[in-house]
């Protein structure tokens, strides 16, 4: 018996990116309209958009039920999510922080700051995450998670 017999929903389906057949994460309309080339805003924002942060994806955002997708040629910054391991590609998009920042702070002051800077410019205010992030939310749980990655890196090469 196939597992979505009589039991998957349309909406369900929606949820799957067209082109990795994952669930994509909702995010706001508003994070479209910021990282849009002009081209790309003139062929319209969807109204569900879903976010695909499967680094083998070429898919960005889409909305199944509007038959819409969005490419990374569609943006205008690269994304993370879509190249984790590139050194110049920001993970933090408000305070302009990418792996190699990072680990330069690392290297240089044996920790980085980013986290507990980061997290300083969120309680006051001055972040922009759902218009400059590509993901629509906060990166810290990228920042860490790339902080965890160099320190075990760092650990390996000596």
């Amino acid at each position: 018996m196939n597992c979505c017999e009589g039991e998957c929903s349309v909406a369900e389906s929606q949820e799957l990116c067209p082109g990795c057949r994952t669930a994509g994460a909702r995010v706001d309309s508003i994070t479209l309209k910021a990282l849009l080339t002009s081209d790309a805003l003139r062929r319209g924002i969807p109204d569900a958009p879903r976010f695909c942060a499967t680094a083998s994806c070429p898919v960005v955002y889409y909305d199944r039920e509007a038959d819409a997708t969005i490419f990374e040629s569609d943006l205008t910054v690269r994304v993370h999510a879509k190249h984790p391991t590139d050194e110049h590609v920001p993970v933090c998009y408000c305070f302009e922080y990418s792996p190699s920042t990072i680990e330069q702070e690392m290297a240089r002051d044996g920790s980085s700051n980013a986290r507990a800077t980061i997290t300083r410019e969120l309680q006051a205010g001055h972040c922009a995450c759902e218009v400059r992030n590509p993901k629509g939310t906060c990166c810290l749980g990228d920042v860490l998670r790339l902080e965890q990655r160099l320190r075990e890196l760092a650990h390996v090469e000596e």
